[in-house]
């Protein structure tokens, strides 16, 4: 049993816990994904449930997974979007093999950063894609995927070829794009009179299949930080927490921020813990008595918790006194 100074100790770690921030390039990135879902939802009509978010396709051997920011059904279409965030000036090199982004931060030289075409990575993510649902029986040809890389920052300076690419939607077009997707009125009259082949568009019953398939398709599980900053990755786990994720979608960690109880405790020889509660997936909030639970576990506030951040090739080990919560993909 630890001694009451190591008990007070803890008592004072658990009541200040480390802060961390979020980065402000990676939250600006976030908030532009948003940006254009928003305007698809608001300018083009599209409903929220055919907005993907973040999904993660199986490659050819399916032995990895490629990312696809967004991914929009629409009636006749399925759109790929790549969202960037650059500033600075892009531009072309090596016959379009890669883009070079120079930026100048105050005082600082140029920076200059080189990015893989997007263009061709989001078609051949978008191929991968059109695989994807050929495993799951729904086979649609080629012409259907139709991939966008959206730049969204107005203060970036394009290459002219850029600037007039097919594939390419500015920032000053991005509202035009959006409006596109807008039905007209009579539409809602109209569509339910002719044959879904002669109007060139899914039927009802593809749209719910493709559907089906895509809210299958993994994302990633997001981990909040005390702070702000937000973490995406896979959720490992620890020891003590054993998760069924067709049965639990969140993760909650409470702990003892309150200094006095927690000193409290610790003179009456007691050691702070956190506490993991597991809400059930699909379930709704209710008020103050929140969402449907499906368990909670008890861990030492200090315990690891592993999560392996995307883009990295090794586990995290985070404090779960550090976590706030965990939402889990499918």
């Amino acid at each position: 049993m630890l001694n009451l100074s190591s008990r007070l100790v803890q008592a004072d770690i658990v009541t200040n816990p480390s802060k961390h921030f979020e980065d402000g390039a990676i939250a600006a990135g976030r908030q532009a994904e948003k940006k254009v879902e928003d305007l698809l939802i608001s300018l083009g009509g599209i409903p929220s449930y055919n907005v993907f978010h973040s999904l993660r396709i199986p490659n050819g051997m399916q032995t990895g997974r490629n990312e696809i920011d967004l991914v929009v059904l629409s009636d006749e279409n399925i759109y790929c979007l790549e969202v960037k965030n650059w500033s600075g000036e892009v531009t072309y090199t090596n016959n379009n093999i890669y883009w070079q982004q120079k930026v100048t931060s105050g005082k600082e030289k140029n920076k200059y950063i080189q990015h893989t075409c997007p263009i061709r990575g989001l078609k051949e993510k978008a191929m991968l894609l059109r695989a994807h649902l050929s495993r799951a029986g729904i086979f649609l040809p080629e012409s259907i995927f139709i991939s966008k890389v959206v730049l969204v920052n107005p203060n970036g300076k394009l290459d002219e070829r850029i600037n007039t690419s097919s594939s390419v939607i500015t920032p000053d077009c991005l509202s035009d794009f959006a409006i596109k997707f807008a039905k007209p009125l009579s539409s809602y009259f109209i569509d339910p009179l002719i044959p879904y082949f002669f109007r060139g568009q899914f039927s009802y019953n593809q749209m719910d299949q493709i559907r089906r398939v895509l809210n299958l398709v993994g994302t990633w599980d997001v981990l909040e930080l005390n702070g702000g900053r937000v973490l995406q990755g896979d959720f490992k786990g620890c020891s003590e927490i054993v998760i069924n994720r067709k049965e639990v979608d969140t993760i909650m960690f409470y702990h003892q921020r309150n200094k006095t109880t927690a000193t409290f405790w610790a003179v009456l020889g007691y050691s702070p813990n956190t506490t993991a509660t597991l809400l059930k997936r699909g379930s709704s909030w209710f008020g103050i008595f929140g969402k449907e639970t499906t368990g909670t576990v008890a861990l030492p506030f200090n315990r690891d918790i592993s999560f392996r951040i995307a883009g990295s090739s090794a586990d995290s080990k985070i404090p779960a006194n550090d976590i706030n919560k965990i939402i889990l993909s499918c």
